[in-house]
């Protein structure tokens, strides 16, 4: 896994995008090719969320997975 410092300019940039399922869905998949494990991935664009708006997005990667899951779903859809 590789650590990026709490960049104030990086958070900022990041938080309209991880503000919203699709962007937050987005990150992680860019994410995924830089963690050993899908959890590791979505818990380091969880940590940036939480620094940016104080809260989690999703209480936890199996509630991320139900999500993703479900994005899946509606995205074959189309």
């Amino acid at each position: 896994m590789t650590y990026q410092p709490k960049d104030p300019s990086r958070l900022l940039r990041l938080a309209p995008k991880i503000s919203t399922r699709e962007g937050f869905v987005d990150e992680y998949f860019k994410r995924l090719k830089d963690h050993r494990s899908h959890g590791d991935a979505y818990w380091s664009v969880e940590h940036d969320h939480m620094d940016i708006f104080g809260r989690t997005r999703y209480n936890g990667h199996e509630i991320f997975a139900s999500v993703l899951s479900k994005w899946n779903k509606a995205r074959r859809k189309t």
